[in-house]
């Protein structure tokens, strides 16, 4: 999470959002026209940023992808009653579906994606604490599809894709 708290436009989300789900590390890769993804994280209530879950996300991606990097992710849940639909409504996983434009190298990296959880501006850097996310405003009030917000950032890694993709999230609540 001290990835995304580093960046002064997300605050607005910690602020006003109900909780989230960060994921520090999540591993991804493929090679032609098949890749994965996958990785576990922690379930926040916010502000108070208190531990009360965990998550694991699992994700299979098809179309040009070659190679592998490292990336953290953060979904903010804008009300109470989103944060309880992806907790609780869980017994199957929840799925969702994306398409994803990205190049890495090493840490530099430049991205943008379009999900069911909401699209995500580009976002260009050379180092995960140097990239500035995009998709927000810092001086406007959050921004949320469907109660949800979802950012990420390169870690590192030598990947090019092209894909479209489906996530799938098993929660287990403290």
């Amino acid at each position: 999470m001290d990835t995304f708290k580093k960046q002064e436009i997300l605050k607005p989300y910690f602020e006003n959002s109900y909780g989230c789900a960060a994921f520090s590390s999540v591993a991804k890769g493929g090679i032609f026209f098949v890749g994965g993804a996958y990785g576990k994280g922690s379930v926040y209530k916010l502000p108070e940023e208190e531990v009360v879950g965990t998550v694991e996300l699992i994700q299979a991606s098809g179309g040009f992808v070659l190679g592998g990097e490292v990336y953290a992710e953060i979904i903010f849940f804008q009300t109470e009653a989103d944060f309880t639909r992806f907790t609780e409504g869980n017994t199957e996983g929840n799925f969702e579906f994306g398409a994803d434009a990205k190049v890495v190298a090493l840490t530099a990296a430049a991205s943008t994606k379009a999900t069911t959880m909401g699209n995500q501006g580009i976002q260009v850097g050379m180092t995960a604490d140097g990239t500035q996310v995009g998709g927000a405003n810092k001086d406007a009030a959050p921004e949320y599809t469907k109660g949800m917000k979802v950012f990420t950032v390169s870690l590192g890694g030598l990947m090019y894709q092209a894909t479209i993709s489906g996530q799938k999230f098993n929660v287990s609540m403290s």
